[in-house]
Order: structure tokens, then C-alpha cells, then sequence
């Protein structure tokens, strides 16, 4: 009997910050490495992975899709293809994949091609632009060539105005897809080694990136805990609260043996975006901070050693050229754990912890050079925390979407290679 999970490798070598793993677009096979997101649910790539005029497979539609990631916003079309996944019997082709081809310059995706988000369905709209096609008298009215001038900053937001005054479409991500296929089963796994890309040569080329060990992770479309090679020990488990992000209610943070920090509740005019407290997030290099809890955080590490709040100015500073703190500033031993108190599927308490060698990764984006992986809440942002590789690092992931009503996400302890 065929297995109905996909085994296959990631990387930190092209996104730096966040994994990616390889698929093959069209009838060429045109090979793209997408930056693996669970805070999104589109599949976008770039035209240096992929030239839709010489795909076969290609059906062009009158969708556009605009999305914001970090600080970078992308818009183009909307095409269906043929998108294939893994080797030998991990191998499987998706028909007829929704996929969306940059237009405008994308920011954040460093060296990788694309975005491949496995978050839920809701998130994952494009707009249906017949009307703009048509005022153009474009035909057939497809979006593919792209015939909007989104280049030029002021172009691209009068665009995107009219982007979101055209009617709205709810599109199938990705890995929704290959589940409604009967190609895998409703969850996904992820062995996460780090956060950030390991760096021991500042002249290190992406491939040779992807051959350090430590840049390597597994991503299991379809499967998790049969996976046994991946992990050691019991699962954690988390309660998923909402079937938007992957949701979580974090009720508070502790930094080694202090008191507890109380998480507060999501402002009830956030309720409708963004569900909850807390997300979990593969596409996050960092531990985002509600701003009282990272304000009340930081004042804690002053209480093991007051140079450590001078420390992270300095690493802050640092941090604006895209430069850390030399590994030799920085003793790991002499940091707290940090402990996340979530709801757990039953209504209790489940910890997941965060080791100091884990918010400050050594060797990170650059050789010698050590980087503070927590970030205050970011101005004109919710009251949401953001939990992301730092909290997952050292450990194999199960984001099990069909337990407990909306999911869950189990952790265990990676196992060494």
C-alpha cells in the first residue's frame, strides 16, 4: 500500500531565517526552493524559478493576488500548474496547483524562490480582475501575461486600490490540495535544528550552506509520528484555538524560576483578524513578544545579571546592519530557560521551553557572530505574540490539523543525527 506522507528535506541556506524545501513547477520541472510558512497559506514564486510561457501544463485565469510578508508586499497573477514534490517513493505530482507569480520586487525571501504557506484555508484570496481586464480590452481576460504596470511604488499602490475594490475569491492552498487529492493526510511535521542559517564561511555559497548539517531539517507532508527516526521521547502537546494561523492561547512566560508573566487576552478588536493571543509560526525567525511580556522579560534578565539588558541593546544596534554579537560576548550558560505556559487540548497547561542557545544562536547569518532571537511586539501590531523556530528549535514538530476540533501541535525532542 502507497504511504500517504511525504518525507522530505528542508534547508536554512536560502531563506537564512526560515526553511526551505525544493519543488518542481510545470512541465519543465522547473525547480523552486519556497520559504516554508505556517503564518500564510499562498504558494508564491519568483520569475527567476519559473517562466510560465514555456510551461505546457500552464492555465492561465483573471485572478490577482497581493500579500504583505514582513515588510514586503508582492502582487501578480494567479496560474494553475503542475507542481511535483520529493524522489522515488516520496515522490507525488499535484495537477492543476493555484500558484501565484511575483510581479512587483519581493523583500525577505533572501535566496529562496517562493513562499509555500501551510496555514488554513481563510487566508489563501485572490481578486477576480475580469472588470480591470476588460476596461483594458484585454482577451481572453487573463492575468497572465501581467498587464498591470506594478513596478514603480506609487503605480503599484494605486494597483493595489484597485485590486481590493474587485470582487474576492477564495483559492485552495497548496497543501489543502494534496490532502483533498488523497495525497497525504491533513497534518504536516517539521524537525527544526535552528532559526537562523549556520554560518562558519561569510563566503559560503547557498549550496555550500545546505551542506552543513546543522542548515539541514525534514519536512513529512501527510505524516508525524510515525516518523521515528526524527524524534526521541514523548510529545507536548498544544491546543490550536482557532483554524486561522495555527492559533494558540498563551497564558503566561517564565524566565528560569521568576515569577510568572501573565499573557493578556487579545483585544477584542483584534478578535476577528487574528483570533487569538498567540500564533505558532514556522515563517518567523524570531520569538515575537507581546509588549508587556517582552518589557517584563527583559526586566527578569536583569535579575540573573544586569549587563544582560546592555547586552541586547548592544545586540539591537548590531542588528540594524543585519550584524550580531561576537560569539565570545555572549555565555549561554549564564542565561535562564525561557518556559511558555499554553493551553493544552484538555484545558490545562502544557510548557514548551526555550533554551538560551536557542534565543542566543551562535554562528547566525554570519561566521563568529551571535543573534538574540526575541522581538518586542512591532509598533501598529496587535497584542499578539508571535512564537516562532526559536521556541521550536531542537525539536520534531507535529501540526496536526485533523485532533481536538481545530488541531494541535505536538513537540517532541529532535533526535541527533
Amino acid at each position: 500500500m502507497e504511504q500517504n506522507y511525504l518525507k522530505l528535506r528542508t534547508t536554512l541556506a536560502y531563506a537564512k531565517g526560515a526553511y526551505t524545501v525544493e519543488i518542481k513547477i510545470g512541465s519543465q520541472k522547473r525547480v523552486a526552493n519556497v520559504l516554508l510558512d505556517s503564518g500564510s497559506s499562498s504558494l508564491v514564486v519568483l520569475p527567476q524559478a519559473y517562466d510560465p510561457s514555456h510551461d505546457s501544463c500552464l492555465h492561465a485565469t483573471s485572478l490577482a493576488q497581493s500579500i504583505a510578508y514582513g515588510v514586503g508586499t508582492w502582487a501578480g497573477p494567479v496560474l494553475k500548474t503542475e507542481i511535483a514534490f520529493g524522489d522515488k517513493r516520496h515522490a507525488r505530482v499535484l495537477p492543476d496547483a493555484e500558484i501565484a507569480l511575483v510581479e512587483t520586487s519581493a523583500q525577505n525571501f533572501r535566496d529562496a524562490d517562493g513562499l509555500l504557506g501551510l496555514a488554513y484555508k481563510k487566508l489563501d484570496k485572490a481578486h477576480d480582475v475580469s472588470a480591470l481586464l476588460a476596461e483594458k480590452m484585454i482577451e481572453p481576460t487573463h492575468t497572465w501575461p501581467w498587464p498591470f504596470n506594478t513596478q514603480e511604488p506609487s503605480a503599484f499602490s494605486e494597483f493595489k486600490t484597485q485590486l481590493y475594490e474587485q470582487p474576492l475569491v477564495n483559492l485552495t492552498p497548496c497543501f489543502s490540495a494534496l490532502e483533498e487529492e488523497g495525497i497525504i493526510s491533513d497534518k504536516f511535521s517539521m524537525l527544526v535544528k535552528r532559526a537562523l542559517v549556520h554560518v562558519l564561511d561569510d563566503n559560503a555559497s547557498p549550496e555550500q550552506l545546505a551542506s552543513d548539517p546543522l542548515n539541514s531539517g525534514v519536512l513529512v507532508l501527510g505524516g508525524g509520528e510515525e516518523c521515528q527516526s526524527l524524534y526521541e521521547g514523548g510529545f507536548e502537546t498544544a491546543k490550536i484555538v482557532h483554524e486561522l494561523y495555527y492559533n494558540a492561547n498563551l497564558i503566561a512566560v517564565q524566565v528560569g524560576d521568576r515569577p510568572r508573566i501573565p499573557a493578556p487576552a487579545l483585544l477584542e478588536k483584534y478578535m476577528n483578524s487574528y483570533a487569538s493571543n498567540a500564533i505558532f509560526d514556522t515563517g518567523s525567525s524570531f520569538l515575537v513578544l507581546e509588549a508587556s511580556i517582552y518589557d517584563a522579560v527583559i526586566a527578569d534578565f536583569a535579575e540573573y545579571d544586569k549587563s544582560f539588558p546592555d547586552l541586547i541593546t548592544r545586540f539591537q544596534s548590531s542588528f540594524q546592519k543585519e550584524h550580531g554579537l561576537p560569539n565570545d560576548e555572549i555565555n549561554t550558560r549564564a542565561w535562564p530557560k525561557l518556559h511558555f505556559h499554553l493551553e493544552s487540548p484538555s484545558g490545562d497547561e502544557v510548557t514548551f521551553s526555550c533554551t538560551p542557545g536557542n534565543y542566543w544562536q551562535r554562528n547566525s547569518v554570519n561566521a563568529g557572530e551571535c543573534f538574540f532571537l526575541l522581538m518586542r511586539q512591532m509598533p501598529k501590531w496587535p497584542n499578539q505574540s508571535i512564537l516562532g523556530l526559536p521556541l521550536m528549535s531542537g525539536h520534531y514538530c507535529i501540526f496536526d490539523r485533523r485532533a481536538d476540533g481545530d488541531g494541535v501541535l505536538r513537540m517532541a525532542k529532535a533526535k541527533e543525527d
